[in-house]
């Protein structure tokens, strides 16, 4: 039971730190939408940086299962690329939003957990697209470049669809994810 209200919390504070922002929202508020005391909701979050972590935390876990089914099912880095974003295109529209979310408000909390935080995300998301890119390069089907810089432009080819409700940019559909793996990986200029 005490795992399902946490869980429970996890979701709704997904959802309302996505809709609000870090300082928009109260563990009141958040503690009402569960339909819980706010005694209860402290009981598993000491704090609301303790709450957005988990959430930022469990967002880091499903992207960590999704680099590692990714590696799993596919052989060439642009395989695993394209599962990847595709499985992140299939995600919900808060869970898509979390990443943004991340980079936006981690100004809002405390040095050392910005610190872990980075730690985190560099461990489960970011440093395998660099594993994934530098075994490539090794391989010889990529050529050689700042897999660091590589993996950054990269994400920031989509991270502006990873908003939920941008009506600038629609949510990314398959199509729209490997138009982006072909202009990552083949570029603008045509094939000879």
């Amino acid at each position: 039971m005490a795992a399902d209200i946490r869980q429970r919390c996890l979701e709704e504070a997904t959802r309302l730190f996505v809709a609000h922002g870090y300082h928009g929202i109260s563990m009141r508020e958040i503690a009402e939408q569960v339909g819980v005391s706010k005694a209860n909701l402290y009981h598993h979050f000491r704090d609301k940086e303790a709450l957005f972590l988990a959430v930022l935390e469990e967002n880091l876990a499903r992207l960590d299962a999704i680099v590692h089914e990714a590696r799993q099912r596919e052989s060439t880095p642009r395989g695993r690329i394209t599962h990847i974003l595709l499985a992140l295109a299939a995600s919900a529209p808060e869970q898509r939003a979390i990443i943004r979310l991340a980079d936006q408000e981690l100004g809002q909390i405390s040095p050392q957990a910005r610190e872990t935080f980075g730690r985190l995300y560099h461990e489960r998301f970011t440093g395998p697209i660099e594993a994934i890119l530098q075994e490539g390069m090794a391989a010889g089907v990529l050529r050689p470049m700042d897999v660091h810089q590589a993996t950054w432009a990269l994400l920031g080819m989509v991270y502006p669809f990873f908003h939920p409700t941008s009506e600038a940019i629609p949510p990314p559909t398959a199509e729209t994810i490997h138009q982006l793996v072909s202009l990552f990986f083949d570029g603008l200029t045509p094939r000879a």
